[in-house]
């Protein structure tokens, strides 16, 4: 499978500050783990519905918890969504089927038994595919809690007016096990389980009205779990991120000139303006001109080359160098992961 984008596509950020300006970096970030590469064609499948042994325990949970009886088999749905969209969008793997296929297993954040191989094998077969992504476990839970009154004082029409607020939050946790089956190697190459916490938070003139803008919880449980399978995509699968870059603008008439290119996306004429301004007879701006470059040199995709001119901008006294070396030493790292994950 071949990389056949540019790993850097940039917008110009509005962000203007002490002299510095930013740019909006886009560029593709690994996956936390490497599946093997004969994994590619994969299904989603949800086992984490209670099968009939356990569907009394289950409904008794939902009455108790005031989670309401279906909720988590509606919440593994959403779950099974969110990584499914994921993979769809992924280069790394081919999804077969909608993840819309199910099988009975505890209804608790109990793992299953192992699936058996030749039902791993006889659904691989069927759908084409290579291994079984599989939501094993499923458990929400959510709570509800009133936050500190806040007094603000505004101005209405020349008269201060204290006015009070209330707010009211909504707390949704969702904790999902997973369980990656390679049908060729008859191995499980992923087994984990993860917990997701996300929260509502909204204001009003009373606790009651704040509670009235807050979504219902089935909104909440579908956004949740939705999150909750994406957080599982960040997992296996390589995707694009947007990071802020900064780089210097003031104090020289370089480099307020350079920034001008820079908006209109023109990198090589800004390169120009920052070389010569390396020889600047200001120590500061010939510095702010090194690391300028760094990042140019990270947006053309020549990260050796940016960590030499970031090193030079920190010899000469750049303080913001020394988290940037970081950060590209980092980048050059996941570069390196990322070409073997997506077999380049």
């Amino acid at each position: 499978m071949k990389l056949n984008k540019l790993l850097y596509l940039l917008l110009v950020s509005v962000f203007v500050s002490c002299g510095t300006s930013s740019v909006i970096v886009n560029l593709q970030r690994p996956a936390d783990i490497s599946v093997p590469q004969s994994v590619q064609k994969v299904v989603v499948v949800n086992r984490s519905v209670a099968g009939k042994g356990n569907m009394v325990d289950n409904i008794v949970e939902g009455i108790f918890s005031g989670e309401g009886i279906g909720a988590d088999k509606k919440g593994s749905e959403y779950c099974v969504m969110g990584l499914s969209q994921m993979l769809a969008n992924s280069e790394r793997y081919d999804l077969r089927g909608g993840g819309d296929l199910t099988l009975k297993g505890t209804g608790t954040s109990t793992f299953p038994e192992l699936l058996d191989w030749k039902e791993v094998q006889s659904i691989c077969d069927t759908y084409g595919a290579d291994a079984l992504i599989v939501l094993s476990t499923f458990d929400s839970d959510s709570r509800t809690f009133e936050g500190k009154k806040v007094v603000r004082t505004k101005t209405v029409k020349g008269a201060k007016i204290k006015e009070v607020k209330y707010p009211v939050t909504l707390i949704m946790e969702i904790e999902s096990g997973w369980r990656i089956y390679d049908a060729s190697s008859k191995k499980i190459v992923d087994v984990n389980k993860f917990t997701e916490v996300k929260e509502f938070v909204e204001w009003g003139d009373s606790y009651d009205d704040a509670r009235s803008y807050l979504p219902s919880k089935r909104q909440a449980l579908k956004s949740s779990g939705i999150f909750a399978g994406e957080q599982y995509g960040f997992r296996i699968t390589p995707v694009w991120v947007r990071q802020n870059r900064l780089y210097f603008t003031g104090n020289s008439d370089e480099l307020k000139l350079a920034k001008n290119y820079v908006k209109r996306g023109d990198w090589d004429k800004s390169i120009e303006i920052w070389k010569s301004a390396t020889n600047h007879e200001d120590y500061k701006i010939a510095r702010k001109a090194y690391f300028n470059l760094a990042l140019a040199s990270e947006i053309k995709g020549k990260l050796d080359t940016a960590i030499d001119y970031a090193e030079k901008a920190e010899q000469m006294g750049e303080k913001r160098a020394t988290s940037y070396i970081s950060t590209l030493k980092k980048r050059k790292k996941d570069e390196k992961r990322l070409q073997e994950q997506l077999n380049n």
